[in-house]
C-alpha cells in the first residue's frame, strides 16, 4: 500500500485529489490543511509520497518539503497555481494547477513504479 500525504488548504482541491487517488490501486490518501498538521501526520503515517501546495496558511510548500523530508524522507511533488514563479529544486517534481487528473495519476504511478 502506497500512502500519499496531500497538504492543501483548499477543500475543493482536496476533493479532486481524493477522487484521483480513489481510482488508483493500492494507494491511500491522507490530507492535511497546514504544515503543522502535515508534520504530525508524516511522523505517524510515514507516507511514501508528499504532495504539497506551495501556498499554505502557516508555511510554504518548499520550506515544508525540507522539514517533512528531514522527519521522514519521501518522494515529493510540489503543486502551485504559480508554477512559473517557483524556483525549481531538482529534488522535487512539480504540478501546475489546475490539476489534470489523468496527468496526476500518471505522475503518481511513475513516482511509485519508476515507469
Amino acid at each position: 500500500m502506497t500512502t500519499i500525504l496531500y497538504v492543501e488548504d483548499h477543500p475543493p482541491a482536496q476533493l479532486l485529489m481524493a477522487a484521483i487517488v480513489a481510482d488508483l490501486t493500492p494507494y491511500t490518501l491522507i490530507t492535511a490543511l497546514t504544515g503543522a498538521e502535515a508534520e504530525r501526520l508524516a511522523q505517524e503515517q510515514k507516507p511514501q509520497i508528499y504532495i504539497l501546495d506551495i501556498d499554505l496558511p502557516d508555511t510554504d510548500g518548499m520550506t515544508l518539503a525540507k522539514r517533512l523530508n528531514a522527519l521522514h524522507g519521501a518522494a515529493t511533488i510540489i503543486v502551485s497555481a504559480y508554477a512559473e514563479a517557483i524556483q525549481p529544486d531538482p529534488a522535487y517534481q512539480y504540478l501546475a494547477k489546475p490539476l489534470d487528473p489523468d496527468y496526476v495519476a500518471q505522475i503518481l504511478r511513475h513516482t511509485v513504479t519508476g515507469r
